[in-house]
């Protein structure tokens, strides 16, 4: 009796995983043969004419690793006192990724602070235009207002 209940327990959840088969839809959105689970009227479904645009995989640039950390140096540099190393650190950060809008905006900051106003508003235009993110957005948006204040 023993080896009859283990045997059960062993099987089960192959039986349970048999019976819960997922339906699959090829690419028109219809039911791939095989499939049992859906009901008649959501098989007669139309399917729609327009399909939805899917986004580009490199809408917003990734950083890679040599880019963070030169950020992370740029910000001890401030920190530091030392304006115009984290310029040349971010700089160098934009030559390895260039469509990464975080270190534009960064740069946009730096020469803000060094008085170069028209330089920090195209810089926080050019992160706008690379498609950042709605908080660094916003942030890029009110450096280009305070540098319009002081042109």
């Amino acid at each position: 009796m023993k080896i009859i209940k283990r045997l059960c327990l062993l099987l089960l959840p192959w039986l349970l995983t048999a019976c819960g088969t997922i339906p699959t839809y090829n690419s028109n959105g219809t039911e791939v043969q095989g499939s049992t689970n859906t009901s008649k009227a959501e098989q007669s479904k139309p399917t729609p004419a327009v399909k939805a645009k899917q986004a580009a995989v490199d809408e917003t640039a990734q950083a890679p690793a040599a880019v963070l950390s030169l950020m992370k140096r740029a910000e001890e540099q401030v920190a530091r006192g030392d304006n115009p190393g984290a310029i040349a650190s971010l700089e160098r950060a934009i030559r390895i990724a260039p469509r990464y809008p975080e270190t534009y905006y960064r740069l946009g900051e730096r020469y803000f602070n060094q008085g170069n106003y028209k330089q920090a508003r195209s810089l926080a235009e050019k992160s706008i235009t690379l498609g950042a993110d709605w908080l660094l957005r916003r942030q890029a948006e009110s450096l280009m207002e305070r540098a319009s204040a002081y042109q």
